[in-house]
C-alpha cells in the first residue's frame, strides 16, 4: 500500500503517567543543554520551513509506561506526505507502538503505517528501529483530507514507550533519534508533489551512539550531500530542522503524597 508514496519520493529524488515527570520541547527561546551538540550535515542554503521534534521526558521516580510526542512546526507550510525513521539504542526503554498524532487525526489523512524493523542484527545500526510513512491522500479522488497541517505546533506521531521489561532502571538517558538508511528517510513532501524537503539541521540533547562508516548509509547525521542533484527539475531542498529527544531517568525520592506532574516550557 505504500507504493504510491515510495514512487513519489523516488521521482522527486530522481498508558500511564510516571510518578513524577517533566516534559521539554524545543523552543526558539530555549537554549540547548550544555552537553548537547548541534550537527550540521552540510551548509544548508534554505531556511528551515519545518521543525520536527521528539519530546524529552525526565522521569524522577519509578519505571515508565507513557507516550512521547513527535511534533511539527510548519510555519504555515502545507505537507501531504512524510517518511520518518526513528531509532533507539538503550536497552532500558522499548517503543511498543507508534500512533498517528493530532495532525494526522484532525486532518483525516488516508494512510498511516508504522513498523518495527530489524536493528542491532545489522552492522552500524541501533538496537531498535521504526519506519513510519503517512500520506494525506492515498488515491486521488473526490474525497480529500480535511487539511494539510495545523497552523501551530502539533503532534505528528505519538510513541508509546515502556521500561517495564526491566526490573531496575538506573539514572541515565535513553535517546530516541532520527536515522537515515536512504535519501527518502526523514523527508516531507508538499501538496503539489513537486518539492521534497530534507534535513537542514539536527540537534542532540542526549548522548547518541556513533553509527557512522565509510558508506553514505546508514547514518544519523542527516541526508548526505549526494541526495540532492541540482540538475533535476525539482531538486529536494534542505528545509527541515530535526530535534532528537528521549527519556532521562533521574532518581528523586518524593513523599508518598506527591502526585504525578507533567510540565511544559513556556
Amino acid at each position: 500500500m505504500i507504493l504510491p508514496l515510495t514512487l513519489m519520493f523516488c521521482a522527486l529524488l530522481a498508558p500511564a503517567t510516571p510518578v513524577s515527570a517533566t516534559r521539554e520541547m524545543p523552543d526558539s527561546s530555549v537554549s540547548l543543554h550544555e552537553d548537547s551538540s548541534v550537527v550540521l550535515p552540510q551548509e544548508a542554503e534554505d531556511t528551515a520551513n519545518f521543525v520536527v521534534s521528539i519530546e524529552r521526558l525526565t522521569v524522577h521516580r519509578g519505571r515508565i509506561l507513557d507516550t512521547l510526542d513527535i511534533t511539527l512546526e510548519s510555519g504555515g507550510n502545507l505537507l501531504a506526505a512524510l517518511d520518518l525513521r526513528l531509532a533507539l539504542e538503550s536497552r532500558f526503554v522499548e517503543i511498543l507502538e507508534i500512533l498517528p498524532g493530532e495532525i494526522l487525526d484532525s486532518c483525516s489523512w488516508e494512510f498511516f503505517n508504522a513498523q518495527a524493523e530489524e536493528g542491532s542484527v545489522r552492522e552500524n545500526y541501533p538496537r531498535s528501529l521504526w519506519h513510519v510513512v503517512a500520506l494525506a491522500e492515498l488515491i486521488p479522488d473526490e474525497t480529500r483530507p480535511h487539511c494539510y497541517g495545523i497552523g501551530r505546533r502539533a503532534s505528528l506521531l505519538r510513541l508509546v514507550i515502556s521500561s517495564e521489561h526491566v526490573d531496575l532502571v538506573p539514572d541515565g538517558t535513553a535517546a530516541i533519534f532520527f536515522f537515515w538508511e536512504s535519501c527518502s528517510d526523514n523527508s516531507i513532501a508538499g501538496v503539489t508533489g513537486n518539492m521534497l524537503s530534507l534535513s537542514a539541521k539536527l540537534y542532540d540533547y542526549y548522548p547518541v551512539g556513533d553509527y557512522e562508516s565509510d558508506a553514505l548509509f546508514p547514518t544519523r547525521l542527516g541526508a548526505p550531500e549526494q541526495c540532492i542533484d541540482p540538475s533535476v527539475k525539482n531538486p529536494p531542498r534542505r528545509c527541515i530542522e530535526f530535534h532528537n529527544g528521549g527519556v532521562e531517568f533521574l532518581l528523586q525520592l518524593l513523599p508518598d503524597s506527591t502526585h504525578s506532574e507533567s510540565t511544559s516550557p513556556p
